[in-house]
């Protein structure tokens, strides 16, 4: 990477940061069983934040080298900028590692093409009539910040994930069934082919209907819909409603809001969670942190900024890239296992649903603890097993009641989905509407 600090720049700003970050990745996609596309791409970026007269200017560029336009243009801006309350980072060291997995740079076309071709037939094998559909690619990324403050860091990061689905579109009837899973290392065939295998298992059952009439169910949720279900946790503890006093939470630090077997930890530096980083986008040094202990509500998620609005010290949890200020958000959002066997929670939920996929609930009041939408992919559960999919339901809950009062087990089996490493939820009492 080129230098990202000038001698314009340190002398005509009262304060900076300076944010830099490039990559290249590569990825096959398959759709309707055939490949559609190899997308080979590089990226790189600056990105300035100049204090002027107490007040922050912004700009960026897709060239690294573009250092003293970019800087002219901070400080053009500065004067329409936000006040410079805060302090950028300072000097710190984060004395914890990440490996890199330097195979992710290295990435053979054909090799993936060929893993795609043996996901459609794997997919075909167990049911001819679903279309397949596949993603796999990866890549190295790397970036670094400075600042006039003392902080100087970089960090190399390495992705890898895959996505792997059966579908069929047919005259009002839409069924999709997926399995995907992203991280940092390069993962093994077996385990995408595995994945292929689990969702042209479920498309299997799914194809198959069964009645629902609305009322109240005991509902168990897959980690892909308990994803849907925590969002009002996210949305609460997020640094810019606490500084702006419109989350519930504001003043519940260490009340118990949740069952005493509910633990949500931020994990900035799981080995197998994508979103990890050893510092954050304003090179706040991250950690390990609970934000639900035992039912217990332990932390909110701040950048430099909303830290300093709410009295409360940084988290590391500064989200950005080249063309976006830091925001705050969660790193690897990993809830604690429970002790209940899948199997037994299924033969528990008899009579109920089991929930695989939500649909619609970005239009929910996560601030008021809501979560409403449809089940677009949703079952019937007897005798244990998934008998057939439920078509045209919808629920609505309230998340902070559902894991205080309701939940009658938790699963020791969690799964990835995205960056949050959840159990399965077995819940009670869930209003379900269907027609």
């Amino acid at each position: 990477m080129p230098p990202i600090a000038t001698e314009k720049l340190t002398r005509a700003a009262d304060a900076f940061e300076t944010f830099t970050s490039e990559g290249r990745s590569l990825r096959v996609m398959f759709e309707n069983d055939r490949l559609t596309e190899i997308r080979q791409g590089e990226n790189s970026g600056l990105a300035i934040r100049a204090v002027k007269h107490g007040r922050i200017g912004f700009s960026y560029s897709s060239k690294q080298d573009e250092v003293e336009q970019v800087a002219e243009a901070a400080l053009r801006m500065a004067p329409f900028g936000k006040p410079y309350e805060f302090k950028f980072a300072g000097p710190a060291k984060n004395n914890q590692t990440r490996a890199v997995d330097e195979r992710c740079a290295s990435l053979d076309v054909e090799k993936l093409v060929q893993l795609c071709n043996r996901v459609k037939d794997v997919i075909k094998s167990i049911d001819p009539e679903a279309m397949a559909e596949c993603s796999i690619g990866g890549g190295i990324g790397r970036s670094r910040i400075l600042t006039s403050t003392g902080q100087e860091c970089s960090e190399t990061d390495s992705s890898f994930g895959w996505f792997a689905s059966a579908k069929i579109a047919e005259e009002g009837n839409f069924l999709q069934t997926y399995r995907m899973r992203s991280g940092r290392n390069l993962m093994d065939d077996a385990e995408i082919l595995q994945g292929a295998r689990d969702a042209a298992e479920e498309f299997k059952v799914a194809r198959k209907t069964a009645p629902l009439k609305t009322g109240t169910y005991p509902v168990l949720f897959a980690p892909s819909a308990l994803a849907d279900i925590l969002m009002p946790i996210a949305v609460s503890i997020n640094g810019l409603n606490i500084a702006k006093k419109t989350s519930r939470l504001v003043e519940s630090l260490g009340e118990k809001l949740f069952d005493e077997r509910v633990t949500i930890t931020d994990d900035p530096l799981h080995p197998e969670g994508p979103s990890g980083s050893m510092y954050d986008g304003e090179g706040t040094v991250t950690s390990r942190r609970a934000i639900i202990e035992k039912g217990v509500l332990r932390g909110f998620v701040h950048s430099l900024s909303t830290a300093q609005q709410s009295g409360h010290q940084p988290t590391g949890n500064s989200m950005r890239s080249v063309s976006s200020l830091p925001m705050p958000g969660l790193h690897n959002v990993v809830m604690d296992a429970g002790s209940d066997d899948l199997a037994a929670l299924f033969a528990r939920a008899n009579g109920g649903l089991c929930v695989t996929q939500m649909l619609g609930t970005f239009t929910s009041n996560f601030l008021a603890g809501q979560v409403s939408g449809n089940i677009s992919l949703g079952y019937l559960v007897q005798d244990g097993q998934r008998v057939g999919r439920v078509k045209n339901a919808a629920l609505n809950v309230n998340m902070f009641d559902l894991l205080k009062s309701a939940i009658i087990g938790i699963s020791r089996q969690r799964e990835w989905y995205g960056s949050e490493y959840l159990p399965w939820l077995l819940v009670d009492g869930v209003q379900v509407s269907a027609r």
